[in-house]
């Protein structure tokens, strides 16, 4: 058993070293998208980076790449997206964003499948 001057020495060292272990955790955020519709033809992808450390962003809906601007946003012409379901992405340095999907032609049926999948995050793979 430990005398008393012991038993504080112990209890001391304990806590500085679990303070000096102690940091600022936060996890880290990678690239988001969000796909909404754009007038009656087109879409827009609005994004953001995160925390990803490389500053080249490529947008892909399909295997295309999109333009992109610095104010986080991009636009998606209806005429340049054949018919079908179409993978939107966006891959900075090694990280990407969640798969989104966006479905052409523009319509009814096909807006609500693009906002069910914006809507989700993609998790649901529709």
């Amino acid at each position: 058993m430990l005398s008393g001057a012991a038993t504080v020495l112990a209890v001391t060292a304990v806590g500085v070293g679990t303070t000096i272990g102690a940091a600022d955790a936060r996890a880290v955020v990678g690239p988001r998208i969000a796909v909404s519709i754009s007038g009656n033809t087109d879409w827009q992808v609005t994004f953001d980076k995160g925390d990803a450390r490389s500053e080249r962003c490529k947008l892909f809906v399909g295997n295309k790449v999109v333009p992109i601007s610095t104010g986080g946003t991009a636009t998606v012409s209806g005429a340049a997206v054949k018919a079908g379901r179409h993978p939107v992405v966006l891959r900075c340095g090694r990280q990407s964003s969640p798969t989104l999907w966006l479905y052409a032609p523009r319509g009814q049926i096909n807006d609500i499948a693009t906002w069910a999948s914006n809507t989700t995050a993609g998790i649901l793979g529709i």
